[in-house]
């Protein structure tokens, strides 16, 4: 075996050995001057430590080799009974060295001494901290719900058990819950003796949502992550964190079917402001329940009352879809109302609230096991069955679009909300009717959270979840 691989091996045992009050402590004795280390296993099982150039000849006050050298030399290796000394020199010939080397071996004659080695000393120290497999293992902190109380507590999800070498990687599925302004904090502990000790915290700021994140061990004591974007070191303290987690999860909304009817007729930018407040709606009703959100959306205009001019049908652009594909829908939708001043036009006393209603009503399936939420965007009541007083024409398909309200109210865990264009006072009872459970106008400022927790689709409050949470069977 070469002095280099004896070297090594006597580092790798030495490595391992620590913990507790035992150290390692080793000398690399150069022709420039004298470097020491010394290593230190912390509370976390992972050996630390650090280089301290101890002396330079050439910035020595004595002559080189003197004795202010010698003493300064012998004061930084001193070494208690429980400290292996490795005493490592990488000059030979060099006269100045191969003196500090007797001074050395002189005053530790049990320590390790190698004179031959052809190595720099802190790089192969760093390979064999590397290369350690691990003396403890490593988890993840997450939070369980209790399935029947709904409380939190405090749990790990296994990463890295005792003896893994760097390289490896665990999987896991976790889900984030909304967070606060510092993100979820994704704390990596390791154990002995049944008690945990942080190893390391992370924080993201990612949206509500399950996520499969891939943890690797890049060496013993760092664990880097994958899966998670916008994944940066430090946040708040390991008490700081366990203070912030609620007592219990408030129990979840959803599934829903949101259906977003928005009308498509009347100046281009109050058509862009309508599919601007569907789209926030989407967001921010999808932030909270994730793939428990359905989402149809559908458009409508005005009849034209006009002859040989045949009215736009009510387009159905999607129908009981994830919420993605509803906002490329919706994103479709908004370049076509960019492409002309004003879209579907047509009579402007009215719009095709009626035909709308018809078509939802008949699309609606026999039944939903969660709640269904009708969400009406738009300026113009619906037209009459047949001639009114209030001289607004009558469908011309005389579809009747109180009947209409009263067969989707028969709907199991229906409900009404409506954004309306129209100023306070001018809602009539038809807006009235259609945003029954949540009315809004379009010019204020709409509360996108404040309507959906109206409309039950979403916590009337949230909560924030400083760890993730372990999926539960």
């Amino acid at each position: 075996m070469t002095e280099s691989s004896l070297l090594r091996k006597t580092f790798t045992e030495a490595v391992a050995e620590l913990g507790g009050t035992r150290r390692l402590c080793v000398a690399e004795v150069a022709a420039q001057g004298v470097t020491v280390f010394d290593l230190h296993r912390d509370e976390a099982g992972t050996p630390r430590g650090q280089g301290r150039e101890v002396v330079r000849w050439t910035d020595s006050e004595d002559t080189p080799g003197g004795p202010g050298d010698r003493q300064t030399v012998l004061d930084a290796v001193r070494a208690s009974a429980e400290t292996t000394v490795v005493l490592v020199g990488s000059a030979p010939g060099d006269s100045r060295a191969e003196e500090a080397m007797e001074w050395l071996r002189a005053a530790h004659p049990r320590a390790f001494s190698f004179t031959r080695s052809g190595v720099r000393v802190e790089t192969l120290l760093r390979e064999v901290v590397a290369d350690e497999p691990l003396c403890r293992s490593y988890e993840l902190v997450v939070l369980r719900r209790h399935p029947a109380t709904n409380r939190l507590e405090l749990t790990c999800a296994p990463l890295f058990a005792i003896d893994t070498q760097r390289g490896s990687s665990s999987a896991v599925t976790v889900r984030c819950e909304p967070s606060d302004e510092q993100g979820t904090a994704f704390v990596v502990v390791a154990w002995q003796d049944r008690r945990p000790t942080p190893l390391s915290v992370h924080t993201a700021k990612v949206p509500p949502g399950r996520y499969e994140i891939t943890a690797e061990l890049e060496r013993p004591g760092r664990v880097r992550f994958s899966g998670l974007p916008g994944l940066t070191r430090g946040g708040r303290s390991w008490t700081e964190l366990v203070a912030a987690v609620p007592y219990r999860l408030e129990p979840s909304v959803g599934p829903a079917h949101l259906i977003c009817a928005v009308e498509v007729s009347g100046a281009a930018e109050r058509v862009h402001e309508r599919l601007r407040r569907v789209s926030q709606m989407i967001t921010t009703i999808s932030g909270e329940l994730d793939d428990r959100l359905q989402v149809s959306l559908v458009a409508y205009g005005a009849h034209s009352f006009q002859r040989k001019v045949l009215d736009d049908p009510v387009d159905v652009a999607d129908w009981q879809v994830p919420a993605e594909r509803a906002r490329r829908s919706l994103e479709l939708l908004e370049e076509r109302v960019r492409e002309r001043e004003a879209v579907y036009r047509g009579y402007t006393g009215a719009a095709m609230v009626e035909d709308m209603l018809a078509e939802v009503a008949s699309r609606l399936p026999p039944a939903f096991q969660g709640r269904t939420a009708l969400l009406t965007v738009g300026d113009g009541p619906p037209h009459p069955p047949r001639a009114h007083h209030s001289e607004v024409l009558p469908c011309p398909r005389r579809i009747d679009w109180e009947q209409q309200v009263r067969r989707l109210e028969q709907y199991p865990g229906l409900v009404f909300g409506a954004i309306c264009d129209r100023p306070p006072g001018r809602e009539g009872s038809a807006w009235s009717r259609l945003g029954r459970d949540g009315l809004v106008r379009l010019d204020d400022a709409v509360d996108v959270r404040e309507l959906g927790a109206g409309l039950g689709l979403m916590a009337s409050r949230t909560q924030r979840i400083p760890f993730p949470l372990i999926e539960t069977p």
